[in-house]
């Protein structure tokens, strides 16, 4: 290889590592916008932004199913299954949300959601 040849970049791969700093990210995002719903419980548009908000709930949580079954988050078998039990629980948490809504219920969802994202934190700087 001569000095004047350019290096090719081989193209980048999403490392798992990479795939749980988005999922962090992304339900950081989504704690915000349920805390929000929750700090304006009063507001008058209520249930447009709650709906909006578990749903976004939803699709996160699915995704990690998702990722884990396609075996996208290569974590320990313990963690995997233990990722995949939050994830059920979060859905029956949502599924309550929507068919009683109270702030309190919101706001174990809320914990719930910033917990894991915490923890998907903490697994990218130990990777």
């Amino acid at each position: 290889m001569s000095p004047e040849q350019p290096i090719q970049k081989t193209p980048r791969r999403i490392k798992p590592a990479d795939a749980m700093m988005g999922e962090a990210a992304r339900l950081d995002a989504i704690a915000a916008q349920l805390m929000a719903v929750q700090r304006h419980w009063n507001d008058p548009n209520r249930e447009f932004h709650l709906a909006a908000a578990l749903k976004a709930s939803r699709d996160a949580w699915h995704a990690i199913q998702t990722a884990l079954a396609e075996g996208v988050l290569t974590l320990p078998p313990d963690v995997q299954h233990n990722l995949l039990i939050l994830s059920v629980y979060a859905d029956s948490k949502i599924r309550t949300c929507e068919s009683i809504p109270s702030a309190d219920t919101l706001g174990s969802l809320i914990a719930l959601t910033r917990t894991l994202a915490g923890s998907l934190k903490e697994w990218q700087v130990a990777a």
